[in-house]
C-alpha cells in the first residue's frame, strides 16, 4: 500500500541542488545526457526558460560535474552513479568553479549599489578560495572577475551564472537603474570574451533573452540555445519521464481518481490520468522544430502534493522579479481586439526577427515574444529563419493564468478569476437557465471600464466570452467547423455530461422588434445548420442563441434563449 506522506517527502520541491537531491534520495529526473552535451566543449551558452522549470537544478548538476567529476570522492559514491553521464564523461580534471546565483545575490537588495557590493563580496570570496590576491583598484565586479580569472590557468574555470537577468528584472521601469545594472552585467560578460582561453565552461540561465541586458558585443561570444532542438527537453518533464520517475506518485493519484486501492490500478487508468495531467500541465514547446513537449515542473510537483489528486491551476502571474507589472505594461501595446481574436483562434503569429531579437528593455519590444519567454505562450509549429513564428497557450492551466493577465488589461481590477468564480460560472452554465446565464455574462460586460471597451462587433462578443470562460477554467472551442457551418462556441462540461453550443448575434439598435428578430434569426441558424450534431460523447447538448446590443446605453446581452436540449 502506497503511503502518501512518504511519496510527498521524496518530491524535489524546495531544494534545487543536485547534490542535495541525490544525497537525500529525492526524485531526480536524469537530465545528465543534456549536461554532457553542454559540457563536452567550452562554447559559452545561454539557456532561457520560464521560472520554476528546473534551470537551477540543471546548473547545479553541471557545477557538481566540473567540481568532482563522476568518480566517488570523500568516502561516498559519486552522485552521478547510475545516471546517463557516468559512462559518457571521461574528463578527470577538477576545475575552479565560479557559481554566481544572481537571484540570491540580488535578493533583498533595494538599490543597485547593494547588488554591486554583494556581487563584489561574492567574487572576493572566490578569489580567497582560489588563493588569488585581487589588486586594490579592482573596485568593480568586472575588474574583480577579470583579475581573478587572469591569475588562473587556461581552460581551468567553469563560470556558471544562474538567473543572469534577475537584477535587471528587479529594476524594470527605472531607466537609470536599468542602465546601471546593464553596465554591471555587461562587464561580467565582457570578461568571458576577453579571457575566453581561461574558461573550460560558461553557462548562464535566465528568463529573458540576453539582448535584454544591453550587452552589445559583450554577449556575442555566447550561443543562445533556447530554441535548439538538442536541448528542447532539458528542462521540464516529458511524459515518458513522468512514467519512469514518478510511477508510484502516478499510481497513487490514479487510485484516488478511480476510487480503488493502488494495487488495483490498471495501466489504462494511469494513462488516462496522464492524459488529464497533459491537458492541464503539458504542451510547453521551446525548440524551433517543435520536436519536444514538456510538462511544467512546478505544476506537476504541486499536483503530486495534493492528497486528493485534484487538477488545479498552480501557475501564478504574481511570481517573479517584477514580471507581472512588466507583462501588464507590455500587454498595453497590443490591440485588445486583435489579442482576443488571435488567442481564441489559437493562431498567434510573430515576425521571426521581432521574436528572436525582442528585448524587454526596448520600448518597441514585441509583447508576444515576452509572453513566450515567461511561459504564457509556447511554440505551436516549427519555424526557420525568416519565417513567421506561430504561438499558442500550452495548456489549460496557462490559459487560466493568461486570462487572468488579460483581465487586468481589459477589466482593470474589477475581475480576478478565482476558484470560487470558476465554480460559480460552471454552476450557472449547468443550470441551462438562459436568464441566469444572461445575467452572469452581463455582469462581465458591465465590469469593463468605458475607456477599455473594445471595438464593437460580433467578434468582440465572441472573444470576450471566450476569454471569460477560459479564465473560469473551462475549455471553450470557437468557430469549430462542422459539415453545415461553424457554431460560435462549444463548451464541454464532461463531468456533468453536457455540451453547450452558443450562437451569437450583434446589433447596434436597441429597438425591441429588431432584437426579437435577431434572436429568431440566431435560433433558426442553430436549427437549420444543426450545430453540435457531430458531438458524440456527451449525454446532453444544450443549444443557445443570444443577441448582444452594442448601443452605448446598453452594451449587454439583450436577448437569450435555450433553442433546444438534445438528449443523446
Amino acid at each position: 500500500m502506497l503511503d502518501f506522506k512518504s511519496l510527498k517527502d521524496l518530491l524535489p520541491l524546495a531544494d534545487a541542488s543536485f547534490v542535495s537531491l541525490r544525497s537525500t534520495k529525492k526524485i531526480y529526473v536524469d537530465k545528465t545526457e543534456y549536461i554532457y552535451n553542454l559540457a563536452r566543449n567550452s562554447q559559452p551558452r545561454i539557456l532561457t526558460r520560464p521560472r520554476r522549470f528546473g534551470k537551477s537544478t540543471l546548473l547545479s548538476t553541471l557545477k557538481e560535474l566540473f567540481e568532482h567529476g563522476v568518480k566517488p570522492y570523500d568516502g561516498h559514491d559519486s552522485y552521478f552513479k547510475g545516471l546517463a553521464i557516468e559512462k559518457l564523461w571521461k574528463d578527470k580534471a577538477k576545475y575552479h568553479i565560479i557559481h554566481l546565483d544572481l537571484f540570491s545575490i540580488n535578493d533583498e537588495c533595494t538599490t543597485v549599489d547593494e547588488f554591486r557590493q554583494n556581487l563584489n563580496n561574492c567574487l572576493e570570496s572566490f578569489a580567497q578560495q582560489f588563493g588569488v590576491i585581487l589588486p586594490v583598484d579592482a573596485d568593480k565586479p568586472s575588474k574583480k572577475l577579470k583579475a581573478l580569472v587572469s591569475n588562473l590557468s587556461d581552460q581551468s574555470v567553469a563560470l556558471l551564472i544562474d538567473e543572469y537577468d534577475a537584477p535587471l528584472l528587479s529594476h524594470i521601469g527605472n531607466k537609470e537603474e536599468e542602465s546601471e545594472v546593464s553596465l554591471i552585467l555587461k562587464g561580467i560578460f565582457s570578461a568571458v570574451k576577453i579571457y575566453s582561453q581561461k574558461f573550460r565552461c560558461v553557462f548562464a540561465t535566465g528568463i529573458t533573452r540576453y539582448q535584454d541586458l544591453g550587452l552589445g558585443t559583450a554577449g556575442n561570444s555566447f550561443t543562445d540555445i533556447t530554441n535548439d532542438p538538442d536541448f528542447g527537453a532539458c528542462c521540464g518533464y516529458t511524459r515518458e519521464e513522468l512514467k519512469q520517475y514518478f510511477a508510484d506518485n502516478l499510481r497513487y493519484a490514479a487510485s484516488i481518481k478511480a476510487g480503488c486501492s493502488d494495487n488495483e490500478v490498471t495501466e489504462e487508468q494511469i494513462d488516462s490520468l496522464l492524459d488529464s495531467m497533459a491537458q492541464w500541465y503539458d504542451g510547453f514547446c521551446f525548440d524551433d522544430v517543435a520536436s519536444s513537449k514538456v510538462f511544467s515542473t512546478w505544476s506537476v510537483l504541486r499536483f503530486f502534493t495534493d492528497p486528493l489528486s485534484r487538477l488545479l491551476p498552480y501557475w501564478s502571474a504574481e511570481e517573479g522579479l517584477g514580471l507581472p507589472q512588466l507583462l501588464k505594461v507590455s500587454l498595453r501595446k497590443i490591440n485588445i481586439q486583435s489579442l482576443l481574436e488571435e488567442v481564441a483562434s489559437g493562431n498567434i503569429r510573430v515576425d521571426y526577427f521581432k521574436f528572436i531579437q525582442s528585448s524587454l528593455i526596448n520600448p518597441e519590444a514585441n509583447p508576444y515574444a515576452l509572453l513566450f519567454q515567461t511561459g504564457y505562450l509556447t511554440l505551436s509549429q516549427p519555424f526557420i529563419i525568416g519565417d513567421e513564428v506561430y504561438l499558442d497557450t500550452p495548456n489549460r492551466e496557462i490559459s487560466i493564468a493568461f486570462a487572468n493577465l488579460v483581465a487586468v488589461r481589459l477589466f482593470g481590477d474589477n475581475l480576478r478569476f478565482t476558484t470560487k468564480y470558476s465554480v460559480e460560472t460552471e454552476r450557472i452554465l449547468v443550470s441551462l437557465d438562459p436568464n441566469k446565464i444572461q445575467d452572469h455574462f452581463n455582469a462581465l460586460f458591465a465590469s469593463i471600464p468605458y475607456e477599455h471597451y473594445p471595438v464593437q462587433g460580433e467578434s468582440m462578443v465572441a472573444a470576450l466570452i471566450y476569454f471569460y470562460l477560459l479564465g473560469a477554467g473551462l475549455q471553450p472551442r470557437c468557430e469549430e467547423s462542422e459539415s453545415k457551418g461553424r457554431p460560435d462556441a462549444i463548451i464541454d462540461l464532461k463531468e456533468h455530461g453536457i455540451t453547450i453550443v452558443f450562437e451569437y448575434k450583434y446589433v447596434e439598435d436597441s429597438d425591441p422588434k429588431i432584437l426579437d428578430a435577431k434572436l429568431y434569426e440566431a435560433e433558426e441558424q442553430v436549427k437549420s445548420r444543426d450545430y453540435g450534431h457531430n458531438i458524440k460523447s456527451e449525454k446532453k447538448i444544450a443549444r443557445f442563441a443570444l443577441v448582444f446590443c452594442g448601443a452605448q446605453s446598453e452594451r449587454k446581452i439583450a436577448r437569450m434563449s435555450l433553442v433546444d436540449l438534445i438528449e443523446k
